[in-house]
């Protein structure tokens, strides 16, 4: 299977995950000037844009540890614009991860969301 559609699986998982914790998915790949968020939800009275992260194997690390500088930088100019365009500037919002990682010989997920993973400062 592709890395796109391994990313497409992996931001299925997430946004039912967040679905039946009571969030509400906004937009799926938003895009902004060239930079993407994977998951925009809405969780009470704050967005929340969310980063997927998917590793088969700890070979390369954590999910996590792939969203670096450079990419919290996009998805911060992206959530910017996000707000901009919908007239939402004022709304409170958080950045999260979902990272989600194979366990048990590849038989589980495992997902972990990260709320509040960094800050707009980047």
């Amino acid at each position: 299977m592709d890395t796109r559609k391994i990313g497409a699986l992996a931001e299925d998982v997430a946004a039912s995950f967040l679905a039946m914790r009571g969030c509400a998915v906004l937009e799926r790949n938003y895009r902004f000037r060239g930079k993407e968020i994977d998951l925009v939800v809405e969780e009470g009275d704050r967005i929340v844009f969310v980063e997927v992260k998917f590793r088969g194997t700890a070979r390369r690390g954590l999910p996590r540890e792939a969203v670096d500088r450079r990419k919290r930088r996009h998805i911060i100019h992206a959530a910017r614009g996000f707000l901009a365009e919908r007239g939402l500037a004022s709304r409170r919002c958080r950045f999260d991860v979902i990272e989600i990682r194979l366990a048990r010989g590849g038989r589980a997920l495992v997902v972990e969301q990260l709320a509040g993973a960094f800050d707009a400062s980047g």
